[in-house]
């Protein structure tokens, strides 16, 4: 590529996006590529985008995410979000009366409601390991609410709050000693931290496109391991669950023996190009590349915060840290009040999350634009 790390968004003027867990700057590839597709669509309808295209539109995007997380082509599905993977896969795996499914109270909603939506129909537990006022959990808190009857251990990779990392492999054999899968969703570490998938432990792995690997609203990605795939009948189903999509008769089904199985309508294609684009950019760059120019920026939030006296409530060890850092702002400062008039006042963007001023900048952004947020911060705080 003939840009270097920090260097990608220089095109986009206005702003400075340090908030990658809440929204990306799009890829600038990505928002070309999904324009070409919806521009040929407004153009020439199914001239332009005919029944061939729409059955291999999924294909680009399941190839570049097999080669973000090292994994073959047939183990990875695409959706429209991750919400939306999730509930096909809590209803595909069903946990049945009696049995519980163990997650974090700190994770995002989505990761526990469509269990929660399954669990209250079938007569199964959710079982929620707290956190301390840091919105740390302690991971040996999730497993020891894990045991003969878990079905399901569900968690986010990272906490969408604090940007706490847990180790998938620790948690994969804990739940695999009973006979549980483990489901991640990968949403605030996909395109930041480096995913082997096959060697995560992990039987689900989900993310959306549009924060870290820097695509837009509509597109998703899915990895399910080959070892638990056959037991997976789909919770959502359509015309594209058949292994033939246009062969359209209602009296048969028979599912795709790969992943695609979850892959069961029409989304917006343009989304899915688009992010294919995004991820095989990050790719090209090397995740590793990514994953240690992201920590020094998170190096130079950390260092520039306790330069102002700002505590830092996100771990900071090296083998839970990500790149969102928690603030925790001064007595009478409020976080939600301060991250508008960030944006209102110096175009820097950063998000209030459970009181605290989340910081998480990406690849597009420089040390140079996290120092120029501590300036405003300095200002705006005395």
């Amino acid at each position: 590529m003939q840009c270097s790390l920090g260097a990608i968004g220089d095109s986009l003027s206005g702003w400075i996006n340090l908030s990658y867990a809440n929204v990306a700057t799009t890829s600038p590839a990505a928002h070309q590529t999904s324009m070409e597709w919806s521009d040929a669509l407004a153009r020439g309808g199914a001239a332009e985008f005919d029944g061939e295209a729409e059955k291999n539109g999924m294909m680009p995007l399941r190839r570049a995410t097999a080669r973000l997380l090292s994994c073959k082509v047939e183990d990875v599905c695409v959706g429209s979000s991750a919400t939306e993977l999730l509930c096909s896969v809590a209803w595909a795996k069903s946990p049945p009366k009696g049995s519980n499914i163990v997650s974090t109270r700190a994770s995002f909603p989505s990761t526990v409601y469509p269990w929660t939506r399954v669990a209250n129909a079938n007569g199964a537990e959710v079982r929620l390991a707290d956190h301390d006022s840091d919105l740390y959990t302690e991971p040996n808190d999730i497993i020891s609410l894990i045991d003969q009857d878990t079905s399901v251990v569900t968690v986010s990779h990272v906490e969408f709050s604090s940007g706490q990392r847990y180790d998938l492999r620790k948690l994969a054999d804990a739940a695999h000693s009973v006979g549980a899968i483990l489901v991640v969703d990968a949403t605030q570490s996909m395109g930041m931290v480096p995913i082997d998938a096959p060697n995560s432990g992990a039987d689900v792995i989900v993310s959306s496109g549009y924060k870290w690997l820097r695509g837009t609203y509509g597109a998703a990605v899915g990895y399910i391991s080959p070892s638990v795939l056959p037991d997976m009948y789909p919770g959502l189903l359509g015309f594209r669950s058949h292994d033939d999509i246009w062969d359209l008769r209602a009296e048969r089904l028979t599912l795709p023996r790969d992943a695609s199985r979850f892959e069961y309508t029409t989304i917006h294609f343009g989304a899915a190009l688009g992010l294919a684009k995004a991820v095989d950019e990050i790719c090209d760059f090397g995740i590793q590349e990514v994953w240690e120019h992201d920590l020094k920026l998170a190096d130079k939030v950390i260092d520039e915060a306790k330069r102002i006296g700002l505590s830092i409530v996100s771990p900071i060890s090296e083998d839970e840290r990500s790149a969102i850092i928690g603030l925790r702002m001064p007595e009478g400062m409020s976080s939600e009040i301060i991250a508008r008039r960030l944006q209102d006042e110096y175009s820097i963007l950063v998000t209030s999350r459970a009181g605290l001023l989340r910081v998480s900048p990406h690849m597009d952004n420089t040390t140079e634009e996290v120092g120029m947020l501590f300036d405003a911060l300095e200002k705006l705080l005395s």
